[in-house]
Formats: structure tokens, sequence, C-alpha cells
């Protein structure tokens, strides 16, 4: 087991983290990172999370992925994350790279570019029971997801992370996002119901594996799945944690100083169960030193609950909470972060920045919140 961050580690937390997630839209142009950055200088915040990889393309200098399409009207030589770095360092702000995993579109014409994943590797695509996708968020899919069990995928998506350690050495950290599956009702496509038989076949008899072969044959193509629904579930729940597992291994490698974080759904039933995400045992493998639980609830009585399951399962870790900002008033997010504090968390998370400055526009919200608090 690696050990988690700890206080003689060159970049530690801060004793509280005081953080704002930054959604892309604030990155677009020079003037809004430095609204970022002035905003949250004035109203007392430490730590930025900068979503630079939101939908397979980036807000950063990449030979991997396009440049984001936000972008098309800067100057070729804007980088919003080299900026963001460069103004927050002098002001004491750390800045944690995140970045969405698995989760790259969510438009309904496809990316212009080529080199876009969802142009380049369609194959890559996760898909549901009846082997569609959807690109645009309905019902309980946000848009095109990459296929977890996919080996290709999992290597290209470690070289973009890789790629963004090695550029920025001077960031504090990185943050993970949608490092799981949309739901319980993907991915189904080819690759992983061959790699799911191929890793079960052994496990079952010869007779068994017979039948189900037969029953594929004749246009079954989920009986391995059906058959086995325990293990398909647990092979699905790896095929993440590999990633996050390669991803800590990896970035421990390039830079041992940064700190690794994640969001993740608080209820850890409905992730492990539901979205595939195991962040319990993660964090309890060391693959993760801080977690963000979305505790995105309007009732304060309900976030305590949710922030003090998640206190109870990291045995002492940090963890960071997550506040829905952009749901409740300044009053409510108030009463939310005593709780938090009150509970012993690390510190809080608000999402996000963007909608309650109306991108940086109206700083009313902050001015409210800091009232008191």
């Amino acid at each position: 087991m690696v050990p988690c961050l700890s206080e003689g580690d060159e970049l530690t937390l801060p004793e509280e983290v005081r953080a704002l997630w930054v959604v892309r839209t604030s990155l677009a142009s020079p003037a809004s990172v430095q609204r970022v950055v002035s905003l949250a200088e004035r109203y007392d915040f430490n730590t930025i999370l900068a979503q630079v990889r939101g939908r397979g393309d980036a807000y950063y200098r990449s030979s991997l992925e396009p440049r984001a399409q936000a972008l098309a009207g800067q100057p070729a030589d804007f980088d919003p994350l080299r900026m963001l770095i460069d103004e927050a360092r002098p002001r004491a702000l750390q800045v944690h790279a995140w970045m969405n995993v698995f989760y790259v579109w969510s438009e309904s014409r496809l990316p212009r570019s080529a080199q876009h994943l969802v142009v380049r590797r369609p194959e890559w695509i996760a898909r549901d029971l009846r082997n569609r996708y959807q690109m645009t968020t309905r019902g309980r899919v946000e848009g095109i997801y990459m296929c977890p069990s996919n080996p290709n995928l999992r290597a290209h998506t470690l070289k973009v992370y890789a790629e963004v350690a090695q550029r920025y050495p001077q960031l504090d950290g990185i943050h993970l996002d949608y490092v799981r599956y949309p739901n319980e009702e993907y991915c189904y496509c080819s690759g992983c119901l061959a790699r799911f038989r191929t890793t079960v076949y052994k496990q079952v008899s010869a007779q068994r594996a017979h039948a189900l072969d037969r029953q594929t044959r004749r246009g079954n193509r989920l009986a391995w799945v059906q058959a086995l629904p325990n293990e398909w579930n647990r092979w699905r729940r790896q095929q993440v944690s590999l990633f996050v597992q390669a991803f800590q291994k990896q970035s421990r490698q390039i830079n041992p100083r940064l700190i690794l974080s994640s969001a993740v759904w608080p209820q850890p039933q409905l992730a492990r169960e539901r979205k595939l995400q195991d962040w319990q045992d993660w964090f309890q493998r060391g693959w993760l030193d801080v977690l963000f639980p979305m505790a995105y609830e309007r009732d304060t009585g309900v976030f305590e609950q949710r922030i003090r399951t998640v206190l109870a399962l990291a045995e002492g870790r940090p963890v960071v909470a997550g506040v829905g900002a952009w749901l409740i008033s300044p009053e409510s997010a108030r009463n939310k972060i005593r709780v938090a504090r009150q509970l012993g968390a690390r510190g809080y998370c608000l999402f996000s920045y963007d909608s309650i400055t109306q991108l940086g526009s109206d700083p009313s919200y902050l001015e409210q919140l800091v009232e008191g608090a």
C-alpha cells in the first residue's frame, strides 16, 4: 500500500481547504482566468479546482487531445492552466487540475476536431444494454462516456494525465471527476462482453460455458452477464479501480508532491452498486489523498448525514465536503460549511464558482457567504 500525502511532504493541503470548483466556461479567456483568481483571493478561498479537461478536450497545452472549441477565438499561445498557475502562485492559492475521466462529450453535434476521441475512436464509446449511446444529457446519462474496460482507452487517458503532471510541475494536485460508469446499465459494448467472458470462462464448468456460448451464437449477446450478474458488477467496478490504481502509481512516479483527489458520490452503496465507483476501497488502499463527496443537498440535515457517513468510512483521511452552492442561498451554504467544520471535515468546496458568480460578473453571493462566516 502506498501512503497518502502526509504533513511531512513538501506539498500539503491547507489546514482548512476553502475551495471552488471552476468550470471550464470560466477559463475561456485571459480576463476570465484573472477574474477567477481575483475573486478567490478577495473572498478568502485558498484552493482552485479548475476544469481543464471537461469533454475529452484541453484547456492546457496538449499533444494528445484537441484544444477546447471554446478557445477558438483566443490567441494560439493562450494556455488557461499555465496562466491560472502563474496568477495563483503569488497569491498563495493552490491550483488543482480538475479532469473528467470517462465522460467526454455532451453536445448534439460531433466535435469539430478529428483528433477528439469521439470522432477518432468511436469504437471506444461505452454503450447501454441495447448497444446504443446518447450524445447529450437525458435521464440518468450526461452524454458520451468512454468504455472503462477498454485497455487502450485507459492507456490513452493515463497518458493525458501524465502529460499534465509533467508539463505543469508547479501544479498542486490533480482532481478526478466522472471516474465511474454513467449508471449500472453501462457498458455493454462488444468489447466489454468479450473481455468479461474471457475473465470468467474458467470459473464455470465446461458444460455451462458451452451452453452460454451457444446462447450467444443464437443471438443473446448478454448471455454471460445475465448468467453471472454478481461477477459482472464486480468486474465492472474493477475496471474503474484499475484506472485509479494506475493513475496513482503513475502520478507518484512523475511528481510525488501532487495531491490526488476525486469527486465522488457521497452515498457509498449507490456509488458502488449503481455507478460502479468503489471509492471506499480506493481511499483505504491509499490511491487517493483526499475525497470530495458531492453532497449537493438542499436540506442541511441530509447534507450532514452524507458527510458524516463519508467521514466514518474515511477513518481519519482527509475529506473535503462538496457543497451544491448553485442550489441554495448563501445562508444555507454557510450553514453547511459550519456543519462540515463541526463534523471534522478538512474543508469545503463550492460547486460552482461559475454559477454563483455568473461567470465572475457578480460577486454578491460570495459577499453574502463571507458575512458572519
